[in-house]
């Protein structure tokens, strides 16, 4: 994790591009709540619309390609999308050769 820099955050499972972040807080801030709440949490100014949908009515969170990514749980702050960890990956889908 880059501290002093933005993080980009994809599917673990297709690859596209689903938040970078910190944006509009620093790495300390979205670190801590991401500790308090157990799961990496981005707000909306980190997420990339294209790639991310979510349902407020059932609080489901997936990306364009179907994966499910975690929960939409807003707070007092505003929208907040706590996703599972194992869903998310620090590089893009690259090729894949099958042996």
């Amino acid at each position: 994790m880059n501290k002093k820099g933005i993080n980009t955050f994809y599917d673990s499972v297709c690859g596209v591009e689903l938040f970078k972040a910190p944006i509009g807080r620093t790495f300390d801030e979205w670190e801590a709540e991401s500790k308090e709440h157990g799961w990496p949490s981005f707000r909306t100014q980190e997420m990339n619309k294209d790639n991310v949908k979510f349902d407020e009515k059932t609080g489901y969170v997936t990306s364009s390609c179907g994966t499910h990514l975690g929960s939409y749980l807003p707070d007092d702050k505003g929208p907040r999308f706590c996703l599972d960890l194992s869903c998310l990956s620090g590089n893009s889908a690259g090729p894949t050769f099958i042996q």
